[in-house]
């Protein structure tokens, strides 16, 4: 009887499900399965973005390694400029 006339809420559902992306999994997920497939990433047809996705990691490699060149020229070019000083001062 007392629960007719006590109305208790009930607990509050949510469907959330957490999303999570890790675009180097996605991108090897992506090559795995045209392996899978029979055909070969180099062999495959040109389409629009395809150069963009291949190269795009080779270019981010070759960016850092200009970059490590620079530096250790201007340490090799500093370290010289040092060294003559001494010697010949």
């Amino acid at each position: 009887m007392i629960r007719l006339l006590i109305k208790l809420p009930r607990h509050k559902q949510f469907n959330y499900t957490p999303i999570y992306y890790d675009e180097a999994k996605e991108d090897l997920m992506e090559r795995v399965g045209k392996l899978e497939d029979g055909g070969s990433i180099q062999g495959t047809k040109i389409r629009r973005g395809s150069l963009k996705e291949s190269w795009g990691r080779s270019n981010r490699v070759s960016k850092s390694n200009k970059e490590s060149r620079r530096l250790l020229m201007m340490l090799i070019i500093s370290f010289s400029f040092l060294a003559w000083y001494f010697f010949f001062s």
